[in-house]
C-alpha cells in the first residue's frame, strides 16, 4: 500500500528555523539603525536651531581719495622758502618749505605763544603790570646802538602784559622780547628752553631757537614750521587781535606802527615780519571772500636792497593768487553706495548715503571717509538707518546717515537647519 505522507528530514527543519531567525535579526538591526538616525536627525536639528545665528555685518566700501585735477599754481619767488595754507582746509602750495632759514623777528611768534601759555589773557583783560627797571633801559639803549628794532622805555614806566605783547608784535621791539623772557623764566636761556619745548609741542620739528628775539643767526626754522606757529597764534583771540593792529599807543613812546604796512589793508590781518642783514622774512594772514577761514602764509629768506619790502611784495602776489584757488567740490552724493551689509541666508545689501556733501577745496586735497555702524538685528527694514559716515577735508567735516536700500529678513528655518 502506498503511503501519502512524506518524510521530513531533521536537517530541513533546522534550516527553515535558522532562516526565520536570521530575518528577524536583520530587521532588528535595521530598526535600530533607523531609530539611531532619527535620534541623530532630531538632535542635529535641535542643535542647529539653538546655535546662535550670526548678526548681519556691515562694512564700508568707499575709500579715501584725492580731489582730481591740476594742483594750484602760485607765483613763488625764486629764492628762500615758502608755504601757504588756508585755515581748516589744507595746504595750497609750498616751495623749499622744509629748508632751514634764519627767522629773525618771526621768532617772536613763539615768544608770544610762550608768554600767553604761562600768563593767559582773555579778551578785554590786560594782565599783570611790569615796572621798567634800569636794566630794561640799559637793554633798550644797547640794542638801539646796534640798530636793532627797539621801543623806547623809561625807568619806572609801567606796562601791562597786553601792552608788552603789543610792543613785541606790532613794532617788533627786540628789547621787549628780552624783558618778557626774563620776567617769565628768570633768564633768557631758561625762556629759550621753553620756546623750543613749545616748538616741539606744535610739531615744528625743524625749528631751533637760540634767543627770544631772532637776532641770533642760529635761530632757524622752516616755512612749514612757521605756518604751524602762525596757526597756533591765530587760535589765541588776544594775540590774533594784536597782530591785526596797524598801530598801537603805549605810555612813553606813544603811537607805534606795525612793521607790516599791509596790515589793515586789502584784507591783511597780520602776523609778523622779520629782517636781519640782507634777508627778509614774513608770516602773513589775509582774508578770503565769503569765508571765515584765513589764508596763512610764510615767505622766508628774501634778499635784495630792501629784503623785507621784497617779502611784503611777494606776499601780496601770493595772497591774490591764493584767493582764487578755493572752490566747492562735491565729495558725496545722496544715494551713493558707500557700504554693504552681509547677512546669513541673504544676498548682500547696498547701503547708501542719505545726504550729499560738498566742501571748499582744490585739486590735490585728501578727502577721508570714516563709517561707524550701529549694532544690527537679524531683520532690517528697507530704509533703516544702519550707521553714520563722516566725510572730511582738513577740519571741514560732515556726518550723514547710512540707509539700507533693501529689507533683510531673519534667516529662514530651512537655512538654520541646513547651514554648516
Amino acid at each position: 500500500m502506498r503511503r501519502n505522507d512524506f518524510w521530513i528530514s531533521p536537517s530541513s527543519t533546522h534550516s527553515s528555523g535558522s532562516h526565520y531567525s536570521d530575518s528577524e535579526s536583520s530587521f532588528a538591526r535595521l530598526s535600530r539603525v533607523i531609530v539611531i538616525l532619527v535620534v541623530l536627525i532630531v538632535v542635529l536639528s535641535v542643535v542647529q536651531l539653538i546655535r546662535p545665528v550670526p548678526l548681519p555685518n556691515a562694512k564700508s566700501t568707499v575709500s579715501d581719495k584725492v580731489i582730481p585735477g591740476a594742483t594750484p599754481s602760485l607765483p613763488w619767488p625764486s629764492q628762500g622758502g615758502g608755504e601757504i595754507q588756508i585755515q581748516n582746509i589744507g595746504t595750497v602750495g609750498s616751495f623749499n618749505a622744509n629748508s632751514q632759514i634764519p627767522l629773525a623777528s618771526v621768532a617772536k611768534i613763539v615768544t608770544a605763544l610762550v608768554i600767553v601759555k604761562d600768563h593767559p589773557l582773555a579778551l578785554g583783560t590786560i594782565g599783570p603790570t611790569l615796572t621798567m627797571t634800569p636794566s630794561d633801559v640799559a637793554t633798550y639803549q644797547s640794542m638801539l646802538q646796534q640798530q636793532d628794532s627797539v621801543m623806547a622805555v623809561a625807568n619806572g614806566e609801567q606796562l601791562n602784559e597786553y601792552q608788552l605783547l603789543e610792543a613785541l608784535l606790532v613794532p617788533s621791539a627786540d628789547n621787549i622780547s628780552s624783558t618778557l623772557a626774563i620776567w617769565d623764566a628768570g633768564s633768557t636761556s631758561a625762556f629759550v628752553a621753553k620756546m623750543n619745548s613749545m616748538a616741539k609741542s606744535l610739531g615744528m620739528t625743524r625749528t631751533v631757537f637760540k634767543d627770544p628775539t631772532g637776532l641770533d643767526s642760529g635761530t632757524v626754522g622752516t616755512a612749514h614750521d612757521q605756518v604751524l606757529a602762525a596757526l597756533a597764534l591765530l587760535k589765541n583771540p588776544v594775540l590774533a587781535q594784536i597782530v591785526a593792529k596797524p598801530q598801537a599807543t603805549l605810555p612813553v613812546v606813544g603811537v607805534v606802527y606795525n612793521v607790516n604796512y599791509d596790515v589793515g589793508h586789502d584784507g591783511f590781518v597780520g602776523i609778523k615780519t622779520g629782517s636781519m642783514g640782507n634777508e627778509g622774512d614774513l608770516v602773513f594772514a589775509a582774508t578770503v571772500a565769503g569765508s571765515k577761514d584765513l589764508i596763512v602764509g610764510v615767505i622766508l629768506g628774501q634778499t635784495g636792497v630792501q629784503p623785507l619790502i621784497a617779502a611784503l611784495s611777494e606776499s601780496t602776489k601770493l595772497v591774490n593768487a591764493a584767493r582764487k584757488v578755493p572752490s566747492h567740490f562735491s565729495v558725496l552724493k545722496q544715494g551713493q553706495a558707500v557700504a554693504s551689509i552681509s547677512a546669513p541666508g541673504a544676498q548682500p545689501v547696498a547701503v547708501d548715503a542719505a545726504q550729499s556733501v560738498s566742501f571748499v577745496g582744490w585739486p590735490g586735497l585728501h578727502v577721508t571717509y570714516s563709517a561707524k555702524f550701529i549694532k544690527l538685528g537679524h531683520a532690517i527694514p528697507k530704509g533703516a538707518k544702519v550707521g553714520l559716515l563722516t566725510v572730511a577735508i582738513g577740519a571741514q567735516t560732515a556726518t550723514v546717515p547710512l540707509i539700507a536700500t533693501k529689507a533683510i529678513q531673519s534667516p529662514s528655518l530651512a537655512w538654520r537647519l541646513g547651514r554648516l
